[in-house]
C-alpha cells in the first residue's frame, strides 16, 4: 500500500466510528482495492459523537470517495444524509456514506450482509420464530430484515425496553417487545437468536440468562467477531450452531464497495476478503 501514497490523485475511504482500532475492515477493504488495482486507501479514525457530523463534513470537502460508519454514530449517519435508500431509510440508520456531487448518500448493508452469511451457511429457510437481543444500532438493520422477511414471529429483547420499543415502533410495527428476562422463554426448536449486542464480552458474567439446554435446530447468530460471549460459549458446549459476525463484516463491506464504486457486487472480491479475514 505505501507505493499509492505518493500519488496525487490518491482518493480516501474511511471507517468512523468509536472505538474502531479493533476493526478488520481496513484490511479487508484495502485487500480488495489492491486486487482491484485502484488508487484508492480505505482508513479508520476514532470520531466522538459530537464530532461526527463535522467530520463527515471534512471528509467530503476534501474528496474523500466516501465512509462506514459504525458504533455509535449509524442513527446520526442517516440524520445528516441529503439522501438514503429505501432500506436505510427503513431501518432508520445508515452504514455506508457515498459523497457523490457534493451530496451525502446513506444506504445500509448490514441486513442484506447478516443474512447473506446466515443464508450461505444454514439455507434460505425463514425461520417461524426469531429472537434479537438488543437495541443498538446494528439491532435496527437485523429486525428490520427480519420483519421484511415476514418472519411470523419476532421477538425484541433489551435491558432498557423503551429503548426496545421505539425500535420496534419506528423499523418493525409487527415485533413484540419483551424484557431480557424472557429469553430462555422464548427459545423454542428451530429458533433463531442474534445477539447484537456484545453482552457479557469484558465481564467475567453474562447479564442474559444462559440455558442449560439448547433447543433443537436453534441457531444463534453473533454479531461480534474475533471473541467469544458466554452465550456461545454455553451453547457450544451443548454442541448448538453458533455464527460469529465475520461473514456480516466481510458481506457488508463487499456490498459497500460495490457501492462506491459502482461497480456489480460480483466484480468485488469477497472471497479474497474473508480469506484476509480468516487469515487475521
Amino acid at each position: 500500500m505505501t507505493d499509492l501514497l505518493h500519488r496525487a490523485d490518491l482518493k480516501t475511504l474511511w471507517l468512523l466510528g468509536q472505538p474502531v482500532s479493533h476493526s478488520m475492515s481496513p484490511l479487508i477493504q484495502n485487500t480488495a482495492l489492491r486486487h482491484l488495482g485502484l488508487p484508492i486507501v480505505y482508513q479508520a479514525a476514532a470520531v466522538e459523537s459530537q464530532e461526527f457530523e463535522n467530520a463527515v463534513r471534512g471528509l467530503r470537502a476534501l474528496g474523500a470517495l466516501g465512509a462506514n460508519v459504525t458504533v455509535p454514530h449509524k442513527q446520526a449517519a442517516y440524520r445528516i444524509c441529503d439522501e438514503v435508500s429505501p432500506r436505510a431509510k427503513a431501518m432508520g440508520a445508515c452504514n455506508v456514506l457515498r459523497f457523490k456531487n457534493g451530496r451525502i448518500l446513506g444506504d445500509n448493508t448490514d441486513g442484506s450482509g447478516w443474512w447473506r452469511g446466515l443464508t450461505e451457511r444454514f439455507g434460505p429457510d425463514i425461520p417461524r420464530r426469531a429472537v434479537v437481543l438488543g437495541a443498538g444500532g446494528a439491532s435496527r438493520a437485523i429486525v428490520a430484515t427480519l420483519s421484511k422477511l415476514g418472519v411470523p414471529e419476532l421477538y425484541l429483547l433489551n435491558r432498557t425496553r423503551e429503548n426496545a420499543e421505539r425500535l420496534a415502533a419506528e423499523v418493525a410495527p409487527n415485533c413484540q417487545v419483551e424484557p431480557l428476562e424472557s429469553f430462555i422463554d422464548l427459545l423454542e426448536p428451530g429458533c433463531l437468536v442474534v445477539q447484537t449486542t456484545s453482552a457479557g464480552l469484558e465481564a467475567s458474567e453474562s447479564p442474559l440468562p444462559l440455558p442449560t439446554r439448547w433447543p433443537t435446530g436453534a441457531i444463534l447468530s453473533e454479531l461480534i467477531y474475533g471473541k467469544s460471549t458466554p452465550l456461545a460459549r454455553a451453547i457450544q458446549e451443548m454442541g448448538a450452531e453458533v455464527q460469529d459476525g465475520l461473514p456480516m463484516l466481510v458481506y457488508q463491506a463487499a456490498e459497500s464497495l460495490s457501492l462506491w464504486l459502482e461497480l456489480p457486487l460480483e466484480s468485488i472480491p469477497d472471497r479474497l476478503m474473508m480469506d484476509a479475514a480468516l487469515s487475521a
